[in-house]
């Protein structure tokens, strides 16, 4: 969060442990049951001075903004370039690299052509096999082919991709970039209370099912913000998350696609700081940008950012998700208002206010943006806020959202004496609604009013969608279909929009090279038949970019 009077958070190197952090669990790397005789290859990073890193991530951190405790480095390693293939009897292969990176408390790796066909599955774990992550499998495909892990506590880690001989050549591997954590960030504050506390959370436990902790990659680093899912009048259960733009002014469309969103992530008991950490297996990688408002995270705006996770999956822990609502009034909440936050990106926290907030504004350009609000003690605590809680939302006493948080000035007071009796501020829902600018890209109402319904506020939900066929990135079915697939590399491409675009079709081989284009008319459905008969086996990309956004399908021509 941005703080007014920020103290340097403690760089004590304290990390969770992960265990597991499975987004599709159940089926073990093949080398856990069986012996691979072949030598692990093993790629080395360069060497790095992290002083920069970490004066420079102190130095964010006394601006105001976000905690960044990783960077990412760049690679390029594939499948056919890196690590070693184990071919076994029955024609299935293996293959498997290590990464090690000195000095790492932890490491992460990030993907682009990322494609794991059916059948076939990837393990990413330490090297005494203490920590696994996966099985990852076609069900972690995305369109844009983009993919990250978790972080492997340690220095090194080892990559395994198993690929049955049904599939073989068919999957598609490259890591871009290797995440190396150069810094452990400190527990919540003393003073912070676990949002399964009586009587503090006894009131919001369907609420708190919607908050998320949010891993951010900006660039090259890597840093913690807080956000919740949040409801639209169509009540279609599209994974929106609201959050503050402070936490990714800068982020690419390849950023956003590094983004891990962490459900579910709190203590079992209320008593103590670190009991327990939480589930880091309920969580999901990448979303796309809907709207923010393009201030600079404040200095002349509300300071939101609504982004829509990529996930088109539906495993168990999704249905008790809750997609929280909102308020866009703006009459002032009022005492008792609560905030539900990642503190340091730490275990899932609630803070109360006092007495009636009132509006203020941020950057000190624009008056009325934010609400600002103090805290109070309470049974178990006096919650207020730290860095990893920018975007956290604050809900009035219905439960709905009217706010996000930018920042200010509130500590524990072992840290900063008085500091809990010092104010914070919320971007207001009403500012976020449609004051930040004229076009959808600067509005939260296209997107949390689809309907035109003119409603001024709108209650939470327990996930009821079951649809199936729907594409969960547009909530919409599928606008891109190929058939037959495989091919001897004569197929059809059938495009179906919502409306009328000029949109483009190009084709990418495995290795990104551009095979074929077209540029559509206006139209708003269409075929097209298309020929690549010139073209060798295996794998390939069909792209349809229609301006907005672009869909991907993979194809796989055979012998001809």
């Amino acid at each position: 969060m941005k703080k007014i009077n920020a103290l340097l958070l403690s760089a004590s190197f304290v990390f969770v442990s992960f265990l597991s952090a499975q987004e599709n669990p159940g089926i073990a790397a093949y080398s856990t049951n069986h012996t691979l005789t072949d030598n692990l290859p093993q790629v080395i990073m360069p060497a790095h001075d992290f002083s920069e890193d970490l004066a420079a991530a102190e130095t964010f951190e006394k601006m105001g903004n976000y905690p960044r405790f990783a960077r990412a480095f760049d690679l390029n390693l594939t499948l056919l370039n890196a690590g070693t293939w184990t071919n076994l009897p029955n024609g299935d292969r293996v293959w498997r690299l290590a990464l090690k990176s000195n000095g790492a408390l932890a490491t992460s790796l990030f993907f682009d052509n990322f494609y794991i066909p059916e059948g076939a599955t990837m393990h990413v774990y330490s090297p005494d096999r203490k920590q696994m992550l996966g099985s990852f499998t076609y069900l972690d495909n995305q369109g844009n082919q983009l993919f990250s892990t978790e972080f492997i506590n340690g220095e090194e880690s080892v990559i395994e991709y198993f690929e049955p001989v049904a599939v073989k050549e068919q999957g598609s591997l490259r890591i871009t970039s290797l995440g190396h954590k150069y810094r452990g960030l400190s527990m919540a504050d003393d003073c912070q209370v676990n949002v399964i506390c009586t009587p503090e959370g006894d009131n919001w436990q369907d609420e708190k099912r919607g908050v998320v902790r949010i891993q951010v990659k900006e660039g090259s680093q890597i840093g913690y913000c807080s956000g919740s899912l949040i409801n639209n009048t169509a009540m279609d259960c599209k994974r929106y998350i609201l959050t503050a733009f402070h936490c990714g002014v800068n982020c690419t469309t390849s950023d956003f696609n590094g983004w891990k969103f962490y459900f579910n992530y709190e203590a079992t008991q209320c008593a103590g700081q670190s009991d327990n950490f939480g589930t880091v297996n309920n969580v999901f990688t990448g979303c796309t940008k809907r709207a923010d408002s393009n201030d600079n995270g404040g200095d002349s705006g509300s300071d939101f950012l609504l982004v829509q996770m990529n996930a088109t999956t539906k495993p168990t822990w999704w249905s008790n998700v809750y997609f929280n609502g909102w308020s866009k009034a703006t009459t002032a909440p009022v005492s008792g208002s609560i905030c539900i936050h990642h503190p340091s990106g730490s275990n899932k926290k609630i803070s109360k206010t006092t007495g009636t907030a009132s509006s203020s504004s941020w950057g000190g350009q624009v008056a009325g943006t934010h609400w600002r609000v103090h805290w109070t003690g309470t049974t178990n605590g006096w919650g207020v806020t730290e860095g990893g809680s920018s975007g956290s939302p604050l809900f009035n006493a219905s439960g709905q959202i009217v706010g996000t948080l930018t920042g200010g000035s509130s500590y524990c007071n072992s840290v900063q004496p008085n500091g809990q009796n010092q104010p914070d501020s919320y971007g207001k829902m009403s500012y976020h609604w449609a004051t930040n600018g004229t076009t959808n890209a600067r509005q939260l109402k296209p997107w949390l009013d689809p309907t035109n319904s003119g409603v001024s506020s709108l209650n939470g939900m327990n996930n009821q969608c079951t649809g199936v066929g729907v594409d969960e990135l547009t909530g919409n079915q599928s606008s891109l279909s190929v058939y037959p697939n495989p091919n001897n590399g004569l197929f059809t491409v059938a495009v179906k929009l919502e409306h009328a675009s000029i949109s483009e079709i190009t084709v990418f081989s495995y290795i990104g090279q551009k095979v074929y284009h077209l540029k559509t008319g206006n139209f708003a459905n269409g075929t097209y038949q298309l020929d690549l008969t010139n073209q060798p086996e295996g794998i390939y990309f069909v792209h349809l970019n229609t301006g907005s956004k672009t869909e991907v399908k993979t194809i796989v021509i055979t012998s001809k």
